[in-house]
């Protein structure tokens, strides 16, 4: 696998700005401040932020205050005229994606983009063409290609075989977000599968492709699905999970099985069972997957390289299937055929 550490050594100073200094906001500027060759010499907000990381959000990130070396900025756009900053890291609500990416790509900045990259497939394709036109780097943070457990996964299905799989589930819950009220307007995040499940449905596209059909169905409220992905050979892999009332805990999970072997992550735990045999833990390296994410984006800047461990176009499919199964849902479980 690959040692992100590894990918610090660079001698360029890399200038960073980072577009929005919410919840991720402050977990990518954490995460950058320890990576080598990196000064952060931004951030935009609608506010000057305090001197503490803001405590928003629904799992524990390692959040960093803004340092007194660090510029803030009422408007995004006066820091991408700025022609010292070399990559803006996007962390802004989703429907602002589309205008500041571009924005950012014609000043002749690297961009890094948090997920989902867009609200609807034309945006995506726009953002698709004028990256590669602009020929800088461009990748959307889809953080579950830098976790240890995801990727094992990825490890575990060449090992295996994909023809030997036989039963997936993807699964990602959370409380009603309480924490942006940016979130709860569907027209501003897309709602539920978009903003949240396209983090596994981007996993079921990168371990199992495309899809023939869909189907999904609520699973009560508040804005949930158990969506079903249908192969040509059979398999169908499942992604479940949305936005519960308030009180539910954030969880994240999956199970990969064969007919002989049951891959499973669950409560941070990672298990492998191997026939009737007992199941065994394999270890989780600590490690900060924002870190891993960045740090691997920035040495793609660098190198001015195609990030091929995330590619935009995969990135764009994400949000296509994400859509499909929103309107499968939306119309009581009706399947849809991918056909594009």
């Amino acid at each position: 696998m690959v040692s992100f550490n590894e990918l610090q050594k660079g001698n360029e100073l890399m200038k960073l700005a980072v577009l929005g200094y919410g919840f991720m906001g402050g977990a990518h500027l954490a995460a950058m401040q320890r990576i080598a060759g990196v000064e952060v010499k931004a951030v935009s907000s609608r506010t000057r932020p305090s001197g503490d990381a803001p405590p928003r959000g629904n799992i524990d990130l390692q959040s960093g205050p803004l340092p007194d070396t660090v510029t803030w900025h009422a408007d995004w756009r006066s820091i991408i005229e700025d022609p010292e900053i070399d990559v803006v890291d996007v962390c802004l609500p989703t429907d602002l994606h589309r205008e500041v990416v571009l924005g950012a790509l014609a000043a002749g900045k690297h961009v890094l983009c948090e997920k989902p990259m867009a609200l609807n497939i034309a945006d995506c394709a726009e953002l698709v063409a004028a990256a590669e036109a602009s020929g800088r780097a461009f990748m959307v943070a889809q953080v579950l290609r830098f976790m240890y457990p995801y990727r094992y996964a990825a490890r575990f299905l060449r090992e295996v075989g994909r023809d030997n799989i036989v039963r997936c589930v993807l699964q990602r819950s959370a409380g009603y977000p309480q924490w942006g009220s940016w979130l709860i307007q569907e027209e501003r995040s897309g709602g539920a599968i978009l903003d949240l499940l396209s983090h596994d449905l981007d996993q079921a596209l990168n371990l199992f492709g495309k899809p023939r059909s869909v189907r999904a169905h609520s699973l009560g409220p508040v804005d949930t699905m158990r969506g079903t992905l249908g192969y040509d050979d059979g398999l169908k892999v499942e992604v479940e999970g949305g936005w519960f009332p308030s009180d539910v805990p954030f969880s994240a999970s999956f199970e990969i099985q064969t007919r002989d072997t049951l891959l499973t992550f669950r409560n941070n735990v990672l298990s492998r069972k191997e026939g009737g045999r007992e199941a065994h833990l394999i270890e989780i390296p600590e490690h900060d997957p924002y870190f891993d994410e960045i740090a691997y984006f920035i040495d793609c800047c660098r190198r001015n390289a195609t990030p091929t461990l995330c590619l935009p176009t995969e990135s764009a499919q994400a949000v296509e299937l994400s859509l499909q199964l929103k309107a499968s849902r939306d119309a009581d479980g009706k399947e849809l055929i991918w056909n594009t």
